[in-house]
């Protein structure tokens, strides 16, 4: 990535390193990982997807259990995501964040999400 210190380049890196042990388990399962690295990802834009997607499969799984909470809705999503995602103009609109999130079902911990797509 342009104008990236020599220090997040290796942060970045490591990052790639711990996702590719993952992809090696289950190629399939961790899709996002490889998605990350493909787009070139930095940890800080890693941890802060993750943080967004944990967020909204909490607000589904408490939605199940008390229909008053809110869940997010896919423009929500969207929304929350672009910003995220915006260095790399090519993924950061909608149809990235869906690319974003038809990788993101395949792991278990985001199975909720399926029903944004």
């Amino acid at each position: 990535m342009p104008n990236e210190s020599l220090e997040e380049k290796v942060e970045r890196l490591e990052l790639y390193i711990t996702l590719l042990r993952q992809i090696a388990v289950d190629p399939e399962e961790y899709r996002l990982w490889d998605w990350v690295i493909a787009n070139e990802l930095n940890v800080d834009q890693y941890n802060s997807i993750k943080n967004v997607l944990k967020l909204c499969v909490r607000a589904n799984l408490a939605a199940e259990k008390d229909p008053s909470v809110k869940i997010p809705t896919l423009e929500e999503l969207v929304d929350d995501l672009v910003p995220i995602l915006s260095p790399n103009p090519r993924i950061a609109h909608t149809k990235g964040v869906i690319e974003l999130l038809r990788n993101a079902v395949k792991m278990t911990p985001y199975l909720s999400l399926q029903k944004y797509l």
